[in-house]
């Protein structure tokens, strides 16, 4: 095999299948076999067969964050999705007891479709939002219930109306709120508590949540976002912009579609955008008041 591969070298890119007889015997090579694939589909395969073996019916792939996995557009690109998709894919059709849940930002759709035309058919898609007014409110009471901490009255309402029912930011203010409390040395959560801790709860979520989606742009980009806080929203829409940045029609619809695979926006539709991260538009409104105010202090300097 290795001696035929080097007869015919790249060449063999631009045929299908060689085949070399010699009496009974034939060997084949491939030329667009992906030896990806069959890695992952081999391990796949040994890790089913582990765990039946071991008394479960099956295996179950959770994977999270998947938006960041996606294939590249050159043909001689990696192609991360599409390989792990086929070898799933191959193995449920030899009815080996394999399934797959992926979950990630609104852009997860769209790398899926483009990396099998056939994945509409491979999952059932659910759009996970943020959490009604009765879930979030839950969220955040009832981990106080067997604690000494209690809440002032309206205050989860309000909590829940400002962070919109977002898991995380829910997480992000009830645990800012029990570290001031824990500072304050009381046992209530309250408006004065809130509004006392604010400053330092947006400034963790700009620095942890936020500001790394910005960090890896290019300038390029990063100017069409911030000049994009400017436009009517939801949703972004691509006429508004276009009056809004210095640059060509032809340019913004270049780093509209570069921030979509970094996935900070995704395209709702024709000539429309929203941004993936909730509140996001609030986030750059705030950088860009900063970034005004650090510019007047420089020339005050």
């Amino acid at each position: 095999m290795e001696r035929l591969k080097s007869a015919v070298g790249g060449a063999t890119r631009k045929v299908g299948t060689l085949g070399i007889e010699w009496g009974e015997f034939r060997m084949t090579y491939e030329p667009g076999a992906n030896p990806a694939r069959e890695d992952l589909s081999r391990a796949l395969f040994e890790t089913v067969e582990s765990v039946v073996s071991h008394g479960s019916s099956g295996l179950m792939l959770l994977l999270d964050e998947v938006q960041v996995i996606r294939d590249e557009t050159r043909p001689t690109g990696q192609h991360p999705l599409s390989l792990l998709v086929a070898a799933v894919s191959s193995l449920q059709k030899a009815e080996l007891p394999i399934g797959m849940v992926v979950c990630g930002l609104p852009t997860l759709t769209g790398n899926l479709l483009r990396a099998r035309s056939y994945t509409e058919r491979m999952f059932r898609g659910e759009e996970i939002g943020s959490l009604g007014p009765d879930d979030a409110k839950d969220a955040l009471v009832r981990p106080l219930a067997d604690s000494p901490v209690d809440l002032d009255s309206g205050l989860a309402e309000r909590i829940v109306e400002e962070v919109e029912g977002y898991p995380y930011f829910l997480q992000l203010w009830g645990a800012e709120l029990w570290d001031a409390a824990d500072v304050a040395g009381v046992a209530r959560f309250s408006e004065r508590l809130l509004d006392a801790a604010r400053p330092e709860i947006y400034r963790r979520l700009d620095l942890d949540f936020y500001d790394p989606r910005v960090a890896t742009l290019t300038p390029a980009e990063q100017d069409v976002l911030l000049a994009s806080a400017d436009c009517a929203y939801p949703p972004l829409v691509v006429a508004d912009l276009n009056e809004a940045v210095s640059k060509t029609p032809g340019n913004i619809n270049v780093l509209l579609g570069r921030l979509v695979d970094s996935g900070v926006l995704y395209r709702a539709r024709k000539g429309q955008y929203e941004y993936t991260a909730p509140k996001f538009r609030d986030f750059l409104l705030r950088r860009v008041d900063n970034a005004s105010q650090a510019s007047l202090l420089g020339r005050r300097i």
